[in-house]
């Protein structure tokens, strides 16, 4: 689905969508049943709960059906809009739950549909398979935001602009934030290795 920021038609289909549901809410069904399942992916690689997941999913649609007359369209896809509203929910959720910390998801927990590995080398399977517990470890001690960041980037594939937009930054400043917190990774685990 990240390739639909490139796909004009796909933008024009969905613009025209977005018209119709804002005076006829029964034409938000299609979008919904477009991004239903991206949305309560995120969620649930988030959570790991699968009843909180589908609580969440929902606010997000009954808030954007709620909304969808205030919508602007800026030529990208409503998905940019929907990640930003999920994002507010999650935050909302870990602040009433006050238990940021313990909601963090190893990525190694999240299965192969996260990393699939087709490499046939016993090795080198072990070696990657090694890496990912060793990033786990430092994506648990990153600030939410910044595991929010990792998330939308490499969990669900979204390109900078489209983050960028979730976030209301230009795409220079999500690169710098993105570079920064990889940085921020990769010199946790340099550390490791001189201990």
């Amino acid at each position: 689905m990240a390739a639909a920021i490139d796909d004009p038609r796909r933008l024009e289909f969905e613009r025209g969508c977005i018209q119709d549901a804002k005076s006829d809410p029964a034409a938000f069904d299609y979008l919904y049943n477009y991004y239903l399942e991206r949305i309560l992916r995120f969620f649930y690689n988030r959570l790991r709960n699968r009843e909180e997941s589908q609580e969440l999913t929902s606010e997000v649609f009954l808030l954007a059906l709620d909304r969808i007359w205030q919508f602007q369209w800026q030529n990208k896809p409503l998905y940019a809009w929907l990640y930003r509203i999920a994002i507010n929910r999650l935050n909302r959720h870990f602040k009433l739950a006050r238990r940021q910390q313990d909601l963090y998801t190893p990525l190694s927990v999240l299965g192969e549909e996260v990393f699939a590995d087709s490499e046939a080398d016993p090795a080198l399977r072990l070696e990657k398979a090694r890496l990912r517990i060793r990033i786990d470890r430092y994506l648990g001690e990153l600030k939410h935001e910044e595991r929010n960041w990792i998330a939308l980037r490499y969990y669900e594939d979204l390109p900078v602009q489209v983050i960028a937009t979730i976030y209301g930054v230009s795409e220079g400043t999500m690169k710098a934030r993105l570079h920064r917190t990889i940085c921020k990774l990769r010199h946790a685990m340099a550390g490791e290795r001189d201990e």
